[in-house]
């Protein structure tokens, strides 16, 4: 199975660095159903086992005043992996008023990549809009059904959309800047705040705004770039973008030679996990991982950088622009003088 898994992944890697496979479009029929789409929720009373939520009957979280926090895979992916455990955890070990809903895709999220980046948007916009419809439409992508069920909390659960965090890595990257753009459509309002963990980048780096994440899809559109120009988008696409060690490649990852075929997958994932391990790190300190607001990297290197900083696990802060900063090449990732680097800001932590 590893074999095969491992050919699968070079094949579509080799498709994607040769534009083979920017025609999806036109060649792709098939959306995500709902049943595709689950939600895995965690409380501080059940910090280890999980209620899965019917979407249909939330009955779980009508009301809550606890902010939610969905939790949303990239390619290849499913909740049962280990990153999802430890940041489920880090947000409950910040604040155990927090309700944690892992999201699961995995069944699109395993097909080839060209598929699976195609029916991001069926994911995220049924989380928001799936029960204040009368009528569905019976293919809807994974951004949608994610937006449809958030929008169904806040209309018919008196849930306030301020109560939402929304984190998605690579391809859930892209997913959430879907959902931010249903839930603008069926509620008028913009979520309160996205984290993209270096969102995907192959076949939406050419994209319009409208197709792939951008800086509207939420009033914070809260971006950490680290595989960029690989798996990860490049450029800026938030409302603050942070770009660790510049942002491309982490130190204490493998070098990638895209021309040797058998380096591929691994080098390349280190580079892109990076995102998750410094947002867990983040998320447990939330005063560490800071960032200097800079023109560009080589600017940063020559310390001629803008005197204003902000740490990336603030979930609060409403600064904008992009922030570069180093990292150590294993955890922790914080370099020792991190704490003093930012004097007087001490990260909210909001239930």
């Amino acid at each position: 199975i590893k074999c095969e898994l491992s050919v699968q992944i070079k094949e579509d890697i080799f498709a994607i660095y040769t534009h083979a496979a920017f025609k999806a479009n036109e060649i792709i029929d098939e959306h995500v159903t709902p049943d595709k789409v689950n939600f895995f929720l965690f409380t501080r009373r059940n910090p280890q086992n999980y209620t899965e939520i019917d979407p249909s009957a939330p009955e779980e979280l009508s009301n809550t005043t606890s902010r939610i926090v969905f939790i949303i895979h990239g390619w290849l992916e499913n909740r049962a992996k280990q990153w999802y455990e430890d940041l489920k955890n880090a947000f409950l070990n910040r604040n155990k008023e927090y309700y944690v809903i892992q999201v699961d895709w995995s069944d699109p999220a395993l097909k080839p990549y060209v598929l699976s980046s195609h029916n991001t948007k069926d994911v995220g916009e049924w989380c928001f809009i799936k029960f204040s419809c009368t009528k569905l439409e019976p293919n809807i992508v994974p951004g949608h059904i994610i937006g449809n069920f958030v929008v169904d909390l806040h209309k018919n659960y008196s849930i306030p959309l301020d109560n939402f965090l929304i984190v998605g890595h690579s391809l859930g990257g892209q997913i959430s800047g879907y959902i931010g753009k249903k839930v603008k459509e069926l509620s008028g309002k913009r979520l309160p705040r996205i984290v993209a963990l270096d969102p995907a980048g192959p076949l939406f780096i050419n994209r319009p705004e409208d197709e792939r994440l951008n800086k509207n899809d939420a009033e914070v559109v809260h971006v950490i770039h680290t595989n960029g120009g690989t798996f990860g988008f490049e450029p800026s696409c938030g409302t603050i973008d942070f770009f660790p060690n510049g942002g491309s490649r982490q130190p204490g990852c493998a070098k990638i030679d895209l021309l040797d075929i058998t380096t591929i997958p691994e080098p390349v994932y280190c580079h892109h996990q990076r995102s998750w391990k410094y947002f867990i790190e983040a998320v447990l300190n939330p005063g560490n991982l800071v960032a200097t607001k800079c023109k560009d990297w080589s600017n940063f290197k020559a310390e001629t950088c803008e005197p204003e900083q902000v740490a990336m696990g603030d979930l609060e802060t409403k600064k904008t622009g992009d922030f570069y900063l180093e990292t150590n090449d294993e955890k922790p990732f914080a370099k020792k003088n991190d704490e003093t680097k930012l004097e007087n800001i001490i990260p909210k932590i909001s239930t």
